[in-house]
């Protein structure tokens, strides 16, 4: 159920993170730093459902593991690795966001702090955005990767066969070239979340029947 739990969180945050990022004043720019104490607390709720999101995908992974392990070994462990490091990644990059912004925010807005000192809070501001899309990209790029080896392994692996294997494996090729693409144009990043959230609830579905035990002639 972990799976299915971590789509839920994160359609929970939608209007949370359309809130804090709309695309008329992003959170990068200087409109983002001026309005920053107004979505200050729904920059924090998204942080948490964000840290669920990748708690919840992490066990999948751990639970596809478990299953995929007596297939290949190695190749169920090299994904699944990829695939947990690619989760914390995404989570730090969420947590970075909320941890390198609520101090610039307060030097801003110090009564006492000179022209000078602001200007640079905004250039710190929006190079913040540099480090945070560092860990979204390293964290999508290795992601997307475990998607594929996981889905080669269960290629042969009897409870899931090549339509779930080529599946896992289409879904880590679309990311992966999303993710590509995203270094010439950065909304191509976006291709990602529909193809996690397809993982997400497909395997969380299928590991969660697979726990039930085997299914009866009728079914």
């Amino acid at each position: 159920l972990a799976g299915i739990l971590a789509v839920i969180a994160f359609i929970v945050d939608l209007p949370i993170y359309a809130f804090i990022d709309p695309a008329s004043t992003p959170l990068f720019t200087i409109e983002g730093l001026m309005r920053f104490t107004d979505v200050r607390l729904a920059l924090v709720a998204n942080t948490i459902l964000m840290m669920m999101v990748a708690i919840f995908s992490i066990a999948l992974i751990l639970a596809l593991f478990t299953i995929l392990r007596n297939t290949s070994l190695p190749l169920a462990l090299f994904g699944s690795v990829l695939g947990v490091l690619g989760y914390a990644f995404i989570a730090l990059g969420d947590a970075s966001t909320l941890v390198s912004f609520v101090p610039l925010s307060d030097l801003y807005h110090t009564p006492t702090v000179t022209p000078d000192a602001q200007a640079t809070v905004v250039l710190l501001w929006e190079a913040t955005q540099g480090m945070t899309n560092t860990f979204f990209f390293v964290g999508i790029v290795f992601l997307m990767i475990g998607f594929v080896v996981l889905g080669v392994v269960m290629l042969k692996a009897p409870a899931f066969g090549r339509r779930y294997g080529g599946v896992s494996i289409g879904l880590g090729v679309v990311g992966t070239v999303g993710a590509i693409a995203s270094l010439f144009v950065f909304q191509a990043i976006g291709v990602m979340f529909p193809a996690d959230l397809i993982f997400l609830t497909l395997f969380g579905w299928k590991v969660y029947r697979l726990s039930r035990g085997p299914r009866s002639p009728k079914t």
